[in-house]
């Protein structure tokens, strides 16, 4: 099912020569990641904010649960889709547990749901609980980014629109964020439509994968399959599709593991935890030889990595 549909949506600003966002038609999958990766100026972030309607369309809809958003009350449509951004945006002068509970107030909840709510985030983030008194000058960056991500799931929203979210922060902090949203997700299964012009981010963090440039949708695929099937020297050259090595040390099993086979038995197999690398997984084949390795997730089997379903897929291609 798809969260969020686009059908023949295009934004033209008034006095430009070419429209930002060029008559794009694509379906975000629900419960997944989906990156929107380009160069400066390709219709990413214009794509994005269209779904809050932070900008309106030229022409198109876009569908939110197969409802039009233009149906819907714009402050009510925001009240219920998570957002977040690269400045982080927290009000300065209210806590951080004041911050988080922004929407849930604007919704009217009780006082003890919301303060339940803020302890819950702020253990979901891994801040301790003493920090819901502090005010956001008094955190690192990367700990505003993380409340920022409270902040946007407050009310529980099943979709979230991340803005080049960590782009401000230093590498070690960003790498550290990228794993906790991925931890995150895994337990929360959000509808995430996330911009970056970061290839390794993209990489990373993807789902699916959506190439624009000139504000045209160029390919979308997964990432391996995209590293693999580039549709054009763009696409190609923006991947830098040419290094192996590189690809699967990016790539997540779990975009390209199989389900359980009930024919093979888990327990006699090398194992490795969701989010591992694939080149994690090709290590672990080519030393013991095993042709098979066993996705796990809570240290339960939860699907298969083949050798053979790496070739398939095209990350070991020639």
């Amino acid at each position: 099912m798809s969260a969020i549909k686009f059908v023949n949506v295009s934004k033209q600003y008034p006095g430009t020569p070419a429209p930002a966002v060029d008559n794009i038609t694509l379906e975000i999958p629900e419960g997944s990641i989906v990156v929107l990766l380009g160069p400066s100026g390709c219709g990413k972030t214009t794509l994005l904010k269209m779904v809050n309607r932070l900008h309106e369309p030229t022409a198109g809809k876009i569908l939110l649960d197969g409802v039009d958003i233009q149906s819907i009350l714009v402050n009510q449509l925001r009240r219920n889709i998570g957002y977040v951004i690269q400045q982080v945006g927290l009000f300065p002068h209210l806590t951080i547990a004041k911050n988080i509970a922004v929407v849930p107030e604007l919704l009217g909840w009780e006082r003890q749901r919301i303060n339940q709510r803020v302890d819950e985030l702020l253990d979901l983030i891994h801040l301790p609980l003493d920090y819901r008194n502090r005010y956001p000058a008094q955190l690192s960056g990367g700990q505003q980014q993380r409340v920022g991500l409270a902040r946007a799931l407050a009310a529980d929203p099943q979709v979230m629109l991340m803005d080049e979210p960590f782009g401000a922060i230093d590498a070690i902090t960003r790498a550290s964020l990228q794993d906790q949203l991925l931890e995150l997700q895994r337990r929360l299964k959000k509808t995430i439509l996330f911009v970056t012009h970061d290839v390794e981010e993209a990489l990373k963090i993807a789902d699916e994968i959506i190439v624009l440039d000139k504000g045209r949708l160029v390919q979308k695929d997964t990432p391996c399959n995209l590293l693999a099937n580039p549709a054009s020297d763009f696409v190609r050259q923006l991947l830098n599709s040419d290094d192996r090595i590189r690809q699967l040390s990016l790539v997540r099993v779990e975009t390209v593991m199989q389900p359980l086979d009930p024919t093979i038995q888990p327990n006699q197999l090398p194992r490795v935890p969701i989010g591992t690398d694939l080149k994690q997984v090709l290590s672990i084949m080519l030393a013991p030889k095993a042709d098979v390795v066993v996705v796990t997730h809570d240290e339960k089997p939860v699907g298969l990595i083949t050798f053979e379903e790496l070739r398939k897929v095209g990350c070991l291609s020639n």
